[in-house]
């Protein structure tokens, strides 16, 4: 697809232009990742978690599988689909340092961080060969990509 850094986009409310969007989003992360997971929990009342069981429920996550969670922040998907899969690898790919080590974090304190890897990235241009992994998750993370249509491409 053409890419156009002068092309509008949105962020929020905001018109924005494509050049601009991924350091916003970079920026508003950053600045709440230590909180993320709470946050989520005050603002959702909860509900984002029943949303994730049910998600679960849907993959069937099963032993063996190989997991790609794209703009997965700290790693609540990879964590409850590993949990689900009994064994298993999974790959949270974020555009967001920050949140990937508050993710990091959470896995070694959970034991889970050998089954876990962590990669600063972007949904449009995954740095993995094709076919590498047996499930792609993006959940909330596209509403942040600047083409989601790229970024569903590269799924």
């Amino acid at each position: 697809m053409t890419q156009d850094p002068d092309r509008p986009t949105h962020f929020g409310n905001e018109t924005v232009r494509e050049s601009e969007k991924a350091g916003r989003v970079r920026g508003v992360f950053t600045s709440v990742a230590s909180k993320y997971d709470i946050m989520n929990d005050v603002m959702s009342a909860g509900v984002h978690r029943i949303w994730k069981d049910a998600m679960m429920d849907w993959l069937a996550p099963r032993p063996g599988q190989r997991l790609l969670d794209v703009a997965g922040g700290t790693g609540d998907i990879a964590f409850r689909f590993l949990k689900r899969a009994g064994t298993g690898h999974a790959t949270v790919l974020d555009l967001t340092e920050g949140m990937l080590v508050a993710g990091r974090k959470r896995a070694e304190a959970d034991r889970m961080a050998d089954s876990l890897d962590w990669v600063v990235g972007d949904a449009m241009a995954l740095p993995f060969a094709d076919n590498s992994f047996d499930v792609y998750t993006i959940s909330f993370g596209i509403r942040n990509v600047t083409r989601p249509q790229d970024a569903l491409a590269e799924a």
